[in-house]
């Protein structure tokens, strides 16, 4: 089979038994074919049915001749929000499949979507279409469905009617579905938001990503209805769609919160850039006809009675990276709860031609390839985990480059679970650790279940040798006497010196029997390495002219990690209790070496 992003044209016009008239613009789903700006237009009745469509879609070769767009929603964000906004794929599998368009859950198994996705004709002739293999919907939040039947409206003759309802095989847990417009038609002006996978430009076809932009409801122009479609101007300042964000949902607030109230379709902009006018299905005015391709399942809310995101058991963890030559592999943690039913794990990079990213999922430490408890590979760029009763505490997400560049998304969801006490030892969500699980905190967890935070300012560094003699020299403090009454002897005090790859810590407990001069009122400490400690002495002094910084000194012959610390990426970190203060150096910048 043919790889979807190298074959597909890349911004179509729906086929239908009509040609389109001039101005009466483009759909934007990746399952069709463009009439305009030189592109090859599908005949009628060439495919009767989806499966023949979708074999249309996967051996197409043309495409059109074009100038780049902006971005996927063109002037949009990336988001993670927007749970019940799924990508339709097509593929072998789930592992290979790539994005053809959007859709947005209606019902706990209902996605609405434009007809155009899924009909390359006019919906006379696609009142009975088959579904062909591979056609599934993908959630961030809950994984893939497959596509259990297929529903377009018999008006549809794009742009009129351009909507279609999917049932899914099975529920869809975790996600509320949204409402569809039931009050009325939107009034012009209305402030929307689109949400999709499109392209980022015509070129790269670099679809995905999830990202949301604004617009402003306009009168409709060129022979589109105000009827049956809600309209848009775009002129560069505010969002347009774009390619596969068509099917997408136009959110509009009618008094109760967002709903569903137009499914993008098209524009007479061919490659979304401005100045387009366009447009998506007006929901309203095909509602009872939804209601019934769904089998009355909207208007429903927790699906299978698992909570939903957003409700109080559910805690979400979102990510957004590249991934390069450079840095090809990104590592973030989640935290989990005791008792938690279930870890759900996405990831959903960029489809430019040539890219490759693959999930690794770990409990306790970092995921790699070859190490890892749950994983997502495959040449498509979907990939999802979904993990029972999971262990609790921090678990660790890797998103993996196997082959070009560019960026991505990850998603984590826990649903159930104890409600967080910070000192149970736990990681869990709305902590950054927890005791000694610190999750990716570096320089360790404070009483309140936050990473300590080392400031930069606090720490000079006078003089260093590191091998084989260690010499090192700094002054610790500020003028705002956070450091006043320091007590290492009690606290315990750690120096850290580590590099881009690695860390040589100098560790001394609380009460550690090293102490030989203890005098907190002088603000005087001193300890002293046993017999055969590498580690010959460290002092404390406070500075009798500014009381509120102190004298830092430690010697040493031979302490094991010094020798292969690369000062032209030094940091040097001090923590003793709760606080903490570090020097990062660069090579131009790297301390001198003592001439002792």
């Amino acid at each position: 089979m043919l790889d979807h992003r190298e074959s597909v044209p890349h911004y179509g016009i729906v086929a239908s038994s009509n040609v389109a008239p001039a101005g009466r613009g483009a759909g934007r789903g990746n399952g069709s074919w463009a009439s305009r700006s030189g592109c090859a237009r599908l005949s009628a009745g060439r495919f009767p049915t989806l499966a023949r469509a979708v074999v249309a879609l996967l051996l197409a070769t043309g495409i059109c001749g074009a100038s780049p767009v902006s971005a996927p929603i063109v002037g949009g964000e990336p988001t993670a929000e927007h749970a019940a906004v799924g990508a339709l794929l097509v593929g072998t599998s789930p592992a290979t499949a790539t994005t053809a368009c959007t859709a947005t859950l209606v019902g706990c198994q209902t996605v609405v979507t434009a007809a155009h996705c899924v009909c390359p004709t006019t919906g006379k002739t696609c009142q009975d279409l088959d579904v062909p293999p591979g056609l599934v919907v993908y959630f961030a939040h809950a994984g893939f469905f497959t596509v259990d039947s297929i529903a377009v409206h018999k008006d549809y003759d794009f742009p009129t009617a351009d909507v279609a309802v999917l049932r899914l095989a099975t529920t869809v847990t975790g996600i509320e579905p949204l409402l569809v417009n039931d009050v009325d038609v939107p009034p012009f002006d209305s402030e929307g938001t689109i949400v999709g996978f499109g392209w980022e430009t015509s070129s790269t076809r670099d679809s995905g990503l999830k990202r949301e932009g604004t617009v402003w409801t306009a009168p409709c122009a060129d022979d589109v209805s105000d009827e049956t479609s809600i309209c848009w101007e775009y002129t560069g300042v505010d969002a347009d769609t774009c390619g596969p964000d068509s099917g997408g949902p136009l959110l509009i607030d009618m008094g109760y919160g967002p709903m569903v109230a137009g499914v993008a379709s098209g524009g007479d902009s061919a490659i979304c850039l401005p100045t387009d006018h366009a447009y998506g299905t007006n929901l309203f005015a095909y509602l009872d006809w939804i209601d019934r391709a769904s089998s009355h399942d909207l208007s429903t809310f927790e699906c299978d009675d698992v909570p939903a995101v957003g409700d109080d058991q559910v805690s979400v963890s979102a990510f957004t990276d590249d991934l390069t030559t450079a840095r090809p592999f990104v590592v973030e943690n989640v935290a989990v709860r005791p008792n938690t039913t279930e870890l759900r794990v996405a990831l959903q990079g960029s489809e430019r031609p040539g890219t490759d990213f693959d999930l690794y999922v770990r409990a306790g430490d970092a995921p790699a390839p070859g190490v890892f408890d749950c994983s997502g590979t495959g040449t498509g760029q979907y990939a999802f985990c979904r993990i029972m009763d999971p262990e609790p505490g921090t678990w660790f997400v890797r998103a993996e480059r196997v082959s070009g560049e560019g960026p991505f998304q990850l998603v984590a969801t826990t649903i159930g679970g104890d409600f967080p006490e910070c000192g149970n030892g736990i990681r869990e969500p709305g902590e950054d650790c927890d005791d000694t699980d610190v999750g990716m905190c570096t320089a360790g967890c404070d009483a309140d279940c936050y990473c300590v935070q080392c400031s930069d300012a606090d720490l000079d560094v006078r003089q260093i040798e590191l091998w084989p003699k260690l010499y090192l020299v700094a002054t610790l403090g500020d003028s705002f006497g956070t450091y006043a009454g320091l007590q290492p002897s009690l606290d315990g005090i750690t120096i850290e010196l580590l590099d881009a790859t690695q860390s040589a810590p100098i560790e001394l407990p609380p009460d550690d029997p090293g102490w030989v001069i203890v005098k907190p009122e002088r603000g005087r400490f001193r300890w002293r390495g046993g017999p055969g400690s590498p580690l010959r002495r460290l002092d404390l002094r406070i500075n009798p002219k500014r009381p509120t910084r102190w004298r830092l000194a430690v010697k040493g012959t031979d302490v094991p990690g010094m020798d292969t610390i690369d000062l032209g990426t030094l940091v040097v970190r001090v923590k003793t209790g709760w606080r903490c203060a570090e020097r990062r150096f660069h090579v131009e910048r790297a301390p001198g070496r003592t001439r002792r």
